[in-house]
């Protein structure tokens, strides 16, 4: 993609074809500043049925003048498009069946289609920005904070400056200062775009915010807004960013599971602060008899919790912040 400077372009980059021969096209928006500056690489969609990410993006996109910037951005607004067409985490008709595509950066050129999207996603833009900034949602049946990752939480290869305040700019109310190379419960993370960019001497982080198969409405303006204090923060855009509210800073995620399968029913909500021990959920049989307590395994705050009204043995109830 070329632009001269002052000039915005919107493409697709084609990555592959589905089973009907239909291509797999990426949606991609360049803009290059009249002036002089860094790079910033958007993405959103990385996991096809968070879409909350792609209205912030896609808002964005709109709004963004490239007259009046300095240095470039570039936009994708839905990174993982074979899976958004099932409104999936991952595309359901891999033949490994449903990858999550952010755990497998940098890709790989001649993979399956999403180790491909993957690829190019890493090699063709993360990798020529000063700073990547990732959307996210909550996982499939959840809902979740607004907060963004500052992973690694360390300066081992001298971005956490930069990482930090770029992150803290964009404005949630929480800030998740993720311990370099540990696991998200049984999540290995070391693949993940933010590991990945990490590894290869490159500043990035990423927000996470609303339900996943629905737009979140209301958190839309929050991360519209963070997006252009970022750009502000970063001297692409020009004027002063928005001053954040107060902001919780937090380095450890705790998983409640459920150990029997059957109706919830929680007992607290999104931000409550819980005692360890405390009563969270309750499990009940089909028939609306209690099987099971559950409670929070750690002393923090209600990150995210599950709003599907039952589960199976072992799923996750709630994350607790602390």
């Amino acid at each position: 993609m070329r632009a001269q400077p002052g000039e915005a372009v919107r493409t697709r980059v084609t990555v592959g074809e589905l089973a009907d021969g239909s291509p797999v096209a990426i949606p991609v928006a360049l803009f290059r500043g009249a002036r002089p500056g860094p790079t910033l690489y958007l993405q959103a969609g990385l996991h096809g049925d968070e879409l909350t990410g792609i209205e912030i993006c896609r808002r964005v996109v709109a709004e963004l003048d490239p007259r009046r910037l300095a240095g470039t951005l570039v936009a994708v607004p839905l990174a993982n498009v074979p899976a958004h067409l099932g409104r999936t985490r991952g595309f359901l008709h891999e033949e490994r069946w449903l990858i999550d595509m952010n755990r497998i950066f940098p890709g790989n050129a001649h993979g399956l289609l999403s180790e491909r999207i993957a690829h190019v996603l890493f090699a063709e833009f993360a990798a020529h920005a000063d700073v990547t900034l990732d959307l996210h949602s909550a996982l499939d049946g959840c809902d979740i904070l607004p907060f963004v990752y500052i992973d690694p939480d360390d300066d081992e290869t001298g971005t956490l400056a930069l990482r930090e305040r770029l992150a803290r700019s964009f404005g949630t109310p929480y800030v998740y200062y993720k311990p370099r190379g540990s696991k998200l419960g049984t999540s290995d993370m070391s693949r993940t775009l933010r590991a990945q960019t990490d590894a290869a001497g490159k500043a990035s982080f990423s927000a996470e915010m609303g339900e996943s198969r629905r737009v979140s409405g209301h958190l839309v303006p929050l991360g519209v807004r963070g997006v252009h204090n970022v750009l502000r923060t970063f001297g692409i855009e020009d004027g002063d960013p928005e001053p954040p509210g107060p902001q919780r800073a937090f380095r450890s995620i705790t998983l409640a599971h459920a150990e029997r399968g059957g109706g919830l029913r929680l007992r607290v909500d999104l931000g409550d602060e819980v005692a360890r021990g405390q009563p969270i959920a309750d499990v009940v049989d089909v028939f609306g008899d209690p099987v099971e307590e559950v409670t929070a395994p750690v002393a923090g705050f209600v990150l995210r919790i599950m709003r599907l009204g039952s589960l199976a043995t072992g799923a996750e109830v709630a994350w607790i912040g602390s």
